[in-house]
């Protein structure tokens, strides 16, 4: 995980009064599902986020595998450092911020 996903999964904890923990795994859940639609047309993931060590562990679909193994191609990247990056692009694109509970406090 990055500065950046944890600061958009902190956010999103913040403004929903959830735990960090929960938070990370929706925000993974969030930005995995997406690239996997776009990519593949998967509707559901499965992820195991271990927050102490601040990773997120992920078996991308064959589709995504293709992708990501392109783009390590032509970047000269690891696919794991493209997949972190597609992440990142995605953690904050789901503020949600008219989901917040009536008791929350303003942010």
């Amino acid at each position: 995980m990055t500065e950046r996903f944890v600061a958009a999964a902190d956010e999103w904890a913040e403004a929903r009064l959830e735990e960090r923990e929960t938070a990370l795994e929706t925000k993974a859940e969030q930005a995995l599902l997406e690239i996997e639609y776009l990519v593949s047309g998967r509707t559901e993931v499965s992820f195991d986020v271990d927050a102490e060590a601040g990773r997120i562990d992920y078996a991308p679909s064959d589709e995504l595998s293709r992708l990501l193994s392109a783009q390590a191609d032509d970047t000269g990247l690891d696919e794991a450092t493209i997949l972190r990056l597609h992440v990142d692009l995605f953690v904050g694109a789901f503020p949600g911020d008219d989901d917040r509970p009536p008791n929350a406090p303003p942010v």
